[in-house]
């Protein structure tokens, strides 16, 4: 099914919104992962980004197995977005044969999770790499041209939003605000694993719950996420938010 372009109309307000708010960068993440997923046709996709000390950090998956597969590229030192970051170009492998052939090591995760094919994209600003996207399918087969475009400008959004927080502050200020948000990764999976474990639901039903209760109160995630900490974590299910 092709690229709908009011779906794409859609996905760019959304992301506009956080950005003309200088929003939360979680919450930025986040919608960009969903997004790209839904208008690509992404069985998953991932966000990495540059910690301002030259080393890749996860900040956004569309699913836990997702967090699983970025994680593990960084552990081994090898993978699409480590190579799209280190060379500030476009990563797209069409065939499991293709993966297994350029990441060996990255192939064995790969192929348990059924990843047959990989796009990944640079964040470039002013030609310096920020981070990377990672887009993930099960089936073989390369994106179209219009998909290759619309991920290029998804991850121009999320470059976009690294860029406006180098505009807020000096260079250690920048630094310490990308920091917070990884913080906050962190902390959102404390809070998701205490959710899933209270109602007996799946991680990712937990994050669901999250943000769900952030966009009601009108909310930071990593704000919501912190109080289910405390509150739960202290056993006080009586007042938890979620």
């Amino acid at each position: 099914m092709p690229v709908r372009a009011d779906a794409v109309a859609a996905a760019v307000n959304d992301v506009a919104q956080v950005l003309a708010a200088h929003g939360d960068p979680l919450d930025l993440a986040h919608r960009l992962v969903h997004h790209c997923q839904d208008l690509l046709r992404a069985d998953s996709v991932g966000l990495l980004v540059d910690d301002g000390a030259g080393s890749l950090h996860l900040l956004a998956a569309t699913s836990s197995e997702t967090r699983v597969v970025e994680l593990y590229q960084l552990q081994q030192d090898e993978g699409p977005c480590l190579d799209a970051y280190r060379s500030g170009r476009t990563v797209d492998v069409t065939s499991r044969a293709a993966v297994r052939e350029r990441w060996p090591r990255f192939a064995v995760l790969a192929d348990r999770e059924g990843i047959a094919s990989v796009h990944t994209v640079p964040l470039l600003v002013g030609g310096r790499v920020v981070g990377a996207l990672n887009l993930f399918r099960r089936g073989e087969g390369g994106f179209g041209a219009v998909e290759r475009d619309v991920a290029q400008a998804m991850a121009s959004f999320g470059a976009v939003g690294i860029t406006q927080l180098e505009h807020v502050a000096e260079s250690s200020r920048v630094r310490a605000q990308l920091q917070e948000a990884l913080d906050s990764r962190v902390l959102l999976e404390q809070a998701k694993g205490v959710l899933a474990e209270r109602h007996r639901i799946h991680p990712d039903d937990a994050f669901a719950l999250l943000r769900g209760e952030a966009r009601a109160s009108r909310r930071r995630l990593r704000d919501v996420a912190q109080e289910v900490v405390d509150r739960l974590s202290a056993g006080d299910d009586t007042r938890a938010p979620v």
